[in-house]
């Protein structure tokens, strides 16, 4: 106890928050305030960790104290002899200048820089530069698929032992892991399960999250003091912060303010950077925002990033499925090509299509089995890096392969989607430059609009198109930044803004009903409905998972769910499609499941995204 009390002591005194706080000298210099106990039960029920000026000085020290004291016990309980407060230094590659810019910058920022110029490194060192005791470094991605590839990045940097990964599924990518290693299920599993336990612990001073999991602790949930407790004097990197839609940005939003409020500092990162976005920010954080850019007069190699057309872009007034001869004769010139369809259901059709006519054809989206997806997502990454001879002409996929993969193929045909979304999906193509002239990234531009506005904004689209360069137009990253702001010029939509301001002042409410040692019994169930779709067992998939469960190999049943839309699990259920096996406790579709396409509903229908 006296190793954790002394790092509390120090951390606090480095921390401007806690300049009134008298720390005692030891914890038997604590008298158990045993007379008052009850008078402060019930100001505690009256009182508010949050008011109008920020916190409210009583309850956040209450709130920390509680949330220290069970963080303490949780490690003391697992073994963990001490709290990680010094960081190794990193050894980074030769610096560009941006680089160096952004790291001796002290507070938050913002930073606009294509992919591959070397942003990581910049966040890094920018947080290490900012750091003044034990504050934690948060580096928050928008898509759990970025955060496996990130957190062997930042292991490989400072080592396992400083890094731990948060988020939803974190046990479930540490057994595949482990479970690939040794191919016995309880090994795997243990291993797994100490992993990810030791990483939910608050010892380690580098987390890699969604920022879902950050706002999960403002949502009241049991032991969210902890959270809050990691939150003082935090560096937040944003990375990909342009990737939220208007709802997660309004609750984003919120929690940047808390941030601020408990002395937090951010670096907001992205590839593109719309003027409107940057607003949004330096009000949330209530200063004006220094940016940093890639200068074309830094160096000849940052003149040539900037200045390099890696695609040319060609609008084509068609449907993508009136392009699969086109695509069909790219991969025989033996191009690999890109394919990247707005619904599953369509993305399912083209694959049936170009199956027949090629070899090497996959399918990657939303609605495989989280084992199918793993295993599909493996091999093609596999193949495209010479790892297995296996072909590989086409891939057809959906929103997925914009975050799941880096992968880079010859040529590619999407249909439109709003611009962000677009750039993107061209970044999975001549990925590193390896096409020096640059190479063609065809969009159809012609599409069902009863079906699509329940994924993009109609309007977006349109604007995307409008505000687009011409035909055959190289794109560099200049080029891509004016595309970005011409379409973003006016902020949301109208659609888009009024969930904005819904979201932003329900959750704004919210943040003012948290109390002290009170978690919030609704904000479990509050939190859970910001998701968009659920998971199900598809019925051909039960025998399987009965015989994984009955032998209590609960992960390898598990990896037998399958996301689908709210739209669609609506459907099912008003079709009566939709059985709750009560001692599995889980959701059974009737619908048809398989191996090479996925789940496909006799009727399908496609509402929202899932990535």
């Amino acid at each position: 106890m006296e190793g954790f009390w002394e790092w509390i002591k120090n951390f606090t005194a480095s921390q401007q928050v806690f300049s009134k706080l008298h720390f005692p000298l030891s914890p038997t210099a604590l008298e158990p305030p045993a007379s008052i106990l009850e008078e402060l039960y019930w100001r505690l029920r009256r009182g508010k960790l949050l008011g109008r000026d920020g916190f409210d000085e009583e309850a956040l020290m209450l709130t920390l104290a509680r949330g220290w004291l069970m963080a303490s016990d949780h490690a003391v309980s697992a073994g963990i002899s001490h709290f990680i407060s010094q960081i190794p230094s990193p050894d980074p590659p030769p610096l560009r200048r941006f680089q160096r810019r952004v790291a001796e910058h002290k507070g938050n920022a913002i930073l606009e820089a294509p992919t591959g110029s070397g942003k990581t490194w910049a966040a890094l060192l920018w947080a290490m530069n900012n750091r003044e005791g034990g504050e934690r470094i948060f580096y928050l991605l928008p898509y759990q698929a970025s955060i496996e590839a990130m957190s062997k990045t930042l292991e490989g940097i400072f080592g396992p032992d400083n890094v731990s990964v948060l988020h939803a599924r974190a046990l479930d990518y540490a057994f595949r892991k482990y479970f690939d290693e040794v191919g016995e299920y309880e090994v795997a599993y243990r291993k797994a399960k100490d992993e990810v336990n030791v990483n939910r612990l608050v010892h380690k001073p580098i987390k890699i999250a969604t920022p879902f999991q950050i706002l999960k602790w403002l949502f009241g949930v049991r032991r969210f003091e902890i959270g809050v407790g990691e939150i003082v004097g935090g560096l937040f990197i944003f990375d990909e912060i342009h990737a939220y839609d208007s709802h997660t940005t309004a609750l984003i939003l919120q929690m940047i303010r808390v941030i601020k409020s408990l002395g937090g500092r951010a670096l907001f990162m992205s590839a593109t950077f719309p003027t409107f976005l940057k607003s949004l920010l330096s009000e949330a954080v209530d200063e004006e925002l220094p940016e940093f850019k890639l200068e074309e007069g830094d160096d000849e190699w940052t003149g040539h990033l900037l200045s390099q057309a890696r695609h040319h872009l060609r609008w084509r007034p068609k449907s993508l499925e009136e392009m699969i001869p086109e695509i069909i004769a790219a991969a025989h010139e033996g191009k690999r090509v890109l394919v990247v369809a707005n619904r599953v259901a369509q993305a399912q059709e083209i694959h049936l299509s170009l199956r027949d006519e090629l070899e090497g054809v996959h399918l990657l989206h939303s609605r495989f089995a989280r084992r199918d997806r793993a295993e599909k997502e493996r091999k093609v990454m596999e193949i495209l890096c010479g790892k297995r001879n296996d072909p590989l002409s086409v891939l057809v996929a959906t929103q997925v392969v914009e975050v799941s993969l880096d992968v880079s193929f010859d040529i590619c045909f999407t249909e439109i989607a709003p611009v962000d979304d677009l750039l993107q999906r061209f970044g999975r193509v001549n990925r590193y430059g390896e096409h020096e002239g640059g190479v063609e990234v065809h969009v159809a531009i012609k599409f069902d609009p009863d079906r699509v506005r329940y994924i993009y904004e109609i309007e977006r689209l349109k604007r995307t198109m409008e505000e687009g360069p011409p035909d055959g137009a190289p794109l560099t990253v200049s080029e891509m930044q004016r595309w970005v702001e011409r379409v973003y010029r006016d902020g949301w939509t109208e659609r888009e803004r009024e969930r904005f301001d819904r979201i932003h002042n329900v959750f704004g409410e919210l943040l003012k009903a948290l109390r002290p040692l009170q978690h919030y019994e609704e904000g479990e169930e509050e939190f859970r409905g910001l998701f968009k779709g659920v998971e199900v067992l598809p019925r051909p998939l039960y025998e399987e998972f009965r015989s994984h469960f009955d032998e209590r190999r609960y992960l390898l049943a598990e990896g037998l769910l399958t996301p689908i839309t709210m739209g669609l699990f609506h459907k099912l259920n008003n079709e009566g499609r939709m059985r709750r096996l009560e001692r599995e406790r889980l959701l059974m579709a009737d619908v048809r499941y398989d191996g090479e396409l996925g789940l496909t509903p006799d009727e399908p229908i496609d509402e929202g995204i899932i990535i």
